[in-house]
């Protein structure tokens, strides 16, 4: 990937050492959770569900936030180790949450008693179900700041530290600047890597030791043991970068706006407190409209909108499409083939993705060329200007030439990505179609589906080899990002971006709510692909209107 020996290369290994210790906790921690609720509620999924509900809710109202405090804080490594603070915290916390409400006394030997007007009933102390209560409210508090606390960690290494250290890496003719493509993909295999292995060495502890509550205390002594070391690995890439340790120049005007007097000229609460809250709140609402006008108002908000729409496909393997698939006769053997598959299609993207800007790059039509005078962004037929702007007078024509081809590849790759997703998901809808109207609901014979055995393997092989397209564009999407969005939004920018994708994973349960039976599945996976088609046509309508579809 990098030849090791400069210091830029050493600085690079720091980042992605820095950015692994995070994934793996992030998703360690992701996947214990389900374990975890699976043995403190073991008889309903309410739990999780609320989990899930209160975490994509937060992240839709605060994640603009989230990215408008990365932008204004004049210190990239003080942010980054808030974040990183404030997440082994809050695991922690969770962790012994976790570790409390998951006891014998709850779970096991449940006393019971019986009535024989009203039959079976619970016969632990009402304070009991109280308390376990009290602490789940905790943990989804928890839950909630963990989440945000990972999303901010991740839009400031991934929209704000790798385009700075790109910059800065144009600034020394003697030695090559840094690959955003190759970096991106290197840290989105790091991603994958850890979304594979860390449920693999958690479940494998837990089966082990036949214990979830030592896996929560596994958790709280790996968090523990890391925490210095992500500490120590970001500092020395903040070290080891000028460019990271410049304070940046941002305008506090917004956030003069935002601030509001909390000032108190009396005891108790005064109609003076009730209209300070009401402005706070108006504020609040306010700068969550100009992050939006914002997002609107960049040149790549559309490929951006067609990524995130994406996540309200219900073809990938999820909980919704694998309770679909068990209760139509799948085995869980068969499932776990199929997500195997799926990641290799994801893992094969990242190495795909550098080969193929360079490869779709190299066509010099393809580079971005500027606007001639009275020519604006909104131009029909007008090539999209670079707005990298933080190579803007430091970068000589060549290096300014290389990431024009590079950002006209992306482009391309992108459109290309999201073609290939909606062509690979097609086949599935009407195997889901012949399944949700011919197959019995057979959740209790796993070999039904050998005797459908081509729309089974059809359904596993679109399914997962969408997720090669998918993800490819996914990493298209994030280096437009980093490209063409300025560095003074570029933060903001992802906030909104993933809020916009919650909304639409929020959609995508609720159209499961709507469509709630197995034989009402089809319609779901129909509206899916009508959904990645609309995303496929915006993105073409973006570039075609740039003027740079197939190199024109």
């Amino acid at each position: 990937m990098f030849q090791l020996g400069s210091s830029q290369d050493w600085t690079t290994y720091n980042l992605l050492l820095c950015h692994f210790l995070s994934t793996w906790n992030a998703r360690s921690y992701e996947f214990a959770t389900v374990l975890f609720t699976a043995a403190a509620f073991p008889q309903g999924l309410s739990a999780a569900s609320w989990i899930g509900i209160t975490t994509s809710l937060a992240i839709i109202v605060f994640a603009s936030s989230l990215g408008r405090w990365v932008d204004h804080a004049p210190s990239r490594l003080r942010t980054l180790l808030t974040t990183v603070s404030v997440n082994r915290v809050v695991v922690i916390a969770a962790c012994v949450c976790w570790a409390i409400i998951i006891t014998k006394d709850v779970q096991k030997e449940t006393p019971t008693s019986t009535d024989a007007a009203i039959g079976t009933t619970d016969a632990r102390p009402l304070k009991l179900h109280q308390w376990k209560d009290a602490i789940f409210l905790l943990i989804l508090a928890l839950g909630i700041l963990e989440r945000l606390s990972r999303l901010a960690n991740l839009i400031s290494i991934e929209r704000d530290w790798v385009p700075s250290m790109v910059a800065a890496g144009t600034t020394y003719k003697q030695q090559a600047p840094y690959d955003l493509s190759r970096l991106n993909a290197v840290m989105s295999r790091i991603d994958l890597i850890c979304k594979l292995g860390s449920p693999i060495a958690i479940s494998a502890f837990m089966s082990a030791t036949n214990s979830p509550r030592l896996g929560a205390v596994l958790l709280i002594g790996l968090n523990f043991l890391t925490w210095p070391f992500e500490y120590w690995t970001a500092r020395l890439v903040w070290q080891g970068n000028e460019q990271l340790r410049q304070e940046k120049v941002v305008d506090g005007s917004g956030v003069k706006e935002c601030a509001i007097s909390g000032r108190n000229d009396g005891a108790g609460f005064t109609l003076h407190n009730l209209l300070d809250a009401l402005k706070a709140t108006s504020g609040w609402i306010v700068q969550y409209g100009r992050s939006l006008q914002q997002y609107f108002g960049t040149e790549v908000w559309m490929p951006s909108l067609a990524m995130s729409s994406l996540h309200f496909s219900v073809l990938t393997f999820s909980s919704t499409l694998i309770v679909f698939l068990v209760n139509s006769g799948f085995s869980m053997t068969l499932i776990t083939w199929a997500e195997v598959l799926s990641a290799a299609f994801e893992l094969s993207s990242t190495f795909l993705f550098p080969w193929a800007v360079r490869l779709l790059g190299n066509n010099e039509r393809t580079a971005y060329q500027p606007l001639s005078d009275g020519e604006t962004t909104s131009t029909p037929n007008t090539p999209l200007p670079s707005t990298f702007s933080v190579h803007e007078a430091i970068q000589t024509h060549d290096s300014n030439s290389t990431s024009q081809s590079q950002t006209a590849g992306v482009s391309r790759l992108g459109l290309l990505s999201i073609t290939l997703t909606l062509l690979t998901l097609i086949p599935s809808v009407p195997a889901i179609w012949r399944i949700s109207t011919t197959w019995p609901t057979t959740p209790n014979s796993p070999t039904a589906w050998q005797t459908h055995t081509a729309t089974a393997l059809l359904i596993i092989i679109s399914v997962s080899a969408s997720r090669l397209g998918r993800f490819t564009g996914s990493l298209c999407a994030q280096q437009l990002a980093q490209s063409c969005v300025g560095p003074a939004s570029r933060s903001t920018f992802a906030g909104t971006e993933a809020s916009l994708a919650s909304t639409f994973g929020l959609a995508h349960y609720a159209a499961t709510v709507v469509w709630s039976s197995r034989e009402e599945f089809r319609w779901v996976a129909l509206s899916s692909v009508l959904v990645v088609a609309g995303g496929a046509g915006l993105y073409a309508f973006w570039l075609m209107g740039r003027g740079r579809l197939l190199g024109r």
